[in-house]
């Protein structure tokens, strides 16, 4: 049960990660024809963000196992 927990777990992780890159791919596009609303230059600024922290953690996992 633990395993099939870590599994999903991994599977949510991976498509938060692609949903939120596809997300980040059409406010880039939007920000070339028109200015972004207040949300969406929150969002932008908050996946780029979490793309840098999640780039760290995984540094860190792989150089302080």
């Amino acid at each position: 049960m633990l395993l099939l927990s870590t599994v999903l777990s991994a599977i949510a992780s991976g498509l938060l990660i692609l949903s939120a890159a596809f997300y980040l791919r059409h406010l880039q596009k939007t920000k070339t024809q028109r200015k972004l609303t207040s949300f969406e230059s929150t969002m932008y600024i908050v996946i780029q963000l979490a793309y840098i922290l999640f780039a760290i953690s995984l540094l860190i996992g792989i150089f302080f196992r």
